[in-house]
């Protein structure tokens, strides 16, 4: 149920940004609460093409809450939106935990709307 909240939490934010990525939490780690999400920004030059996707980022969060060692495990297309998902997770504050939880992701889906 925890996993629910957290994912209603960061999909209501990121659709309340307008055209921005919304982040799906698929986690194989303990959850972690989320304290704190920003959505992605959408890049301009992909928004100008009309260009839609979405990237897959691993990551880990530390003891104190913040996202660390972040990477893309999948980006679709490759090299378009991937430093704005990046961006945008390492941002991601949790709740503290006694040690880091390792083997999050997230699936951040790029889509432009109508």
């Amino acid at each position: 149920m925890g996993n629910w909240k957290n994912n209603a939490l960061i999909a209501a934010i990121a659709l309340s940004a307008g055209m921005v990525a919304a982040p799906a939490l698929a986690q194989d780690a303990p959850a972690r609460e989320v304290v704190h999400v920003e959505a992605p920004e959408y890049p301009r030059g992909a928004e100008r093409r009309n260009v839609e996707g979405f990237v897959v980022v691993s990551y880990s969060i530390d003891a104190n809450g913040d996202v660390v060692d972040a990477a893309v495990a999948e980006a679709q297309p490759e090299g378009i939106f991937d430093r704005a998902a990046l961006r945008a997770v390492e941002s991601w504050r949790f709740v503290e935990a006694a040690a880091q939880t390792d083997g999050h992701s997230t699936r951040l889906n790029f889509e432009l709307s109508d």
